[in-house]
C-alpha cells in the first residue's frame, strides 16, 4: 500500500511538473513580441555594455598617457642637456649649427609626436559611439602606432644630434700635431 502511494505521489508530481513546464509554452502565441519589460530591459544592458567600454578606455588611456608623458619628458631633458652642450662646445669654437639644425627638427618632431597622441586619443575616445566598434578600434590603433613611431624618430633624431656634437667635440679636444 504504501509502495503504491508512493509510487502514484511520484507520477503525479511528475504530471504536475510537465504540465508546468509544457502549458506556458502552449499559451504563449508564436511570434509574440518582446514585452516593454524586455524591451528596457535590454537598453539597460547595452548602456550598461558602452559604460563598461568608456572606463576601460578611460584606464587604457590613463596609463597611456602616464608612459607618454614620461617618455616626453624624457626627450625633452635630454634635448635640454644637449642644448648645455652645444654651448659649451660653440664657446670652445665648435661649430655647432648642424647639431643645432638637428635640435629644431626634434622640437618639431616632437610638437607633431603631441598632436598625433591627441588625435589618438580622441579616436579612443570615440569608439563606443562608433556604429562599427571593431573598425572604430583598429583605426584608433593605427593612430596610436603612429604616435610611437613619431616618438622613435624622434629619440632617433635626438641620438643622432647627440652623435654629431660628440664628434664635433673630439675634433676639438684632438691635440694637433
Amino acid at each position: 500500500m504504501i509502495r503504491k502511494t508512493r509510487s502514484a505521489v511520484t507520477v503525479a508530481t511528475a504530471l504536475v511538473i510537465v504540465l508546468s513546464l509544457a502549458v506556458p509554452a502552449i499559451a504563449a502565441p508564436r511570434g509574440m513580441a518582446p514585452t516593454a519589460g524586455a524591451t528596457s530591459a535590454a537598453a539597460s544592458t547595452a548602456e550598461q555594455r558602452i559604460e563598461n567600454l568608456r572606463n576601460r578606455i578611460e584606464n587604457v588611456l590613463r596609463a597611456r598617457k602616464a608612459r607618454f608623458d614620461a617618455a616626453a619628458a624624457n626627450l625633452v631633458k635630454r634635448q635640454a642637456r644637449v642644448n648645455v652642450l652645444a654651448d659649451k662646445v660653440e664657446a670652445l669654437g665648435g661649430d655647432v649649427s648642424q647639431v643645432r639644425t638637428m635640435l629644431q627638427e626634434c622640437t618639431r618632431l616632437m610638437e607633431q609626436t603631441r598632436t598625433q597622441e591627441q588625435v589618438c586619443v580622441e579616436a579612443f575616445k570615440a569608439i563606443p559611439e562608433a556604429t562599427d566598434k571593431g573598425a572604430a578600434f583598429q583605426a584608433a590603433k593605427a593612430q596610436g602606432r603612429e604616435a610611437v613611431a613619431l616618438m622613435k624618430q624622434t629619440r632617433t633624431q635626438l641620438r643622432e644630434a647627440t652623435r654629431t656634437l660628440a664628434q664635433i667635440a673630439d675634433g676639438l679636444t684632438a691635440p694637433e700635431e
